[in-house]
Order: C-alpha cells, then sequence, then structure tokens
C-alpha cells in the first residue's frame, strides 16, 4: 500500500530493517531502492562501514581469525548506532549485511531492542548468486566459495525472519514488495530467536 506521494505506507520509524543475503543476493542493488519507497529512510551498508578501518582492516575469513570476528562484531555495533540515530529522528533505518550466523543476528537484535526488528534474507540458489557475482567488476566480486557461507545461513538462520526467492524479479519489484511486507512478514519475534 502506497501513500498519495507514492510512498510505502506506515514504516515503523522506530524500528529498523535488515536486508541480508549471500553475496550476490543483490543487497546493494535492493536496499537503496527499498529506502526509496519511503518519504525518510537511510541505508546503512555494512561493508562501507567495515571499509573505514583503513589501517589493519581484516575482512571476513581474514587472518588472524579472532581479528576478523572482533572487528565483524565492531561493525555490527556501528551500525546498530547508526540505526538507532536515524530511528530516533524519525529516519527509518535499512542495514545491508551478510549475516551468516545466529549469534551476529542476535547481537544486532540485542543492540537495536526495544526497537522491532524485520530482518529480510534475499534468498535465490547458489547458482543464480555465483553468475551474479561474475558478472560484476573484479573490484566487486568476492573471491571465495559461497558455498559453506550458504550452508550456514541455512543451518543458523533457515525459518527466521522472511527469506526471498528473487530469481525471477526486478530489483524494482524486490524492493517494492520489500517494503510493502516485510513490517508483515519480516518482524523478528523473542520466540525466533530463543
Amino acid at each position: 500500500m502506497t501513500t498519495q506521494r507514492g510512498w510505502a505506507a506506515g514504516p515503523p520509524a522506530s524500528g529498523c530493517l535488515i536486508v541480508s543475503g549471500m553475496p550476490g543476493a543483490g543487497k546493494s542493488t535492493v536496499s537503496p531502492l527499498v529506502a526509496g519507497h519511503f518519504e525518510r529512510a537511510a541505508h546503512i551498508n555494512g561493508d562501507f562501514l567495515s571499509y573505514m578501518v583503513v589501517q589493519g582492516r581484516v575482512g571476513f575469513l581474514g587472518r588472524p581469525a579472532d581479528e576478523s570476528r572482533r572487528q565483524l562484531l565492531l561493525c555490527a555495533r556501528n551500525m546498530c548506532a547508526l540505526a538507532d540515530n536515524f530511528a530516533e529522528h524519525g529516519i527509518f533505518p535499512i542495514i545491508e549485511y551478510a549475516i551468516a550466523d545466529r549469534e551476529l543476528l542476535d547481537l544486532l537484535v540485542g543492540l537495536l531492542a526495544p526497537r522491532p526488528v524485520m530482518f529480510v534474507v534475499l534468498a535465490p540458489p547458489p547458482e543464480v548468486c555465483r553468475q551474479r557475482n561474475a558478472a560484476r567488476p573484479a573490484r566487486e566480486r568476492v573471491d571465495y566459495d559461497i558455498a559453506p557461507f550458504h550452508r550456514a545461513m541455512h543451518d543458523e538462520l533457515g525459518g527466521v525472519g522472511w527469506w526471498l526467492d528473487s530469481t525471477g524479479q526486478t530489483p524494482e519489484e524486490t524492493a517494492a514488495g520489500i517494503a510493502a511486507e516485510a513490517r508483515h512478514r519480516a518482524v523478528l519475534t523473542g520466540g525466533q530467536l530463543s
């Protein structure tokens, strides 16, 4: 449902939307399009925040593993601090980040509490993600096998939030669907994260 201006009606300004998925799922294309459906919304790209560490950055799957995890959790805290600040000022926050495990999702939900959290996983099949990744410019491609990431996401988070196979949709169709349906299909409840 949209308002006369074309914006989605009634986003929970005090809440937050998290858009996740495997590399190549469409997060970075769809998330800003979702934000465009609301009168006031902010797109928080977790990868951009992680790259703010100019010296000493240890990325996903980097070494040493404990420093990689420490920086991942720091990025999560920074994403939630930004989301909270935007929501506090009436701007609907949309976090874009690949979340593969329950610990990270629990941390995000805990840091965003008591705001409601909607969790959407863009979930095209792995072969679609691989094709999309291969079509990216070289500097934007991931260079690791996404199969373990896919298995981990399903094992840890299957059934949590709204898993959306967007294979047959344009990015605009996917974004419109998320903007219209996330508050009905993706809100996390305490039972889902216990």
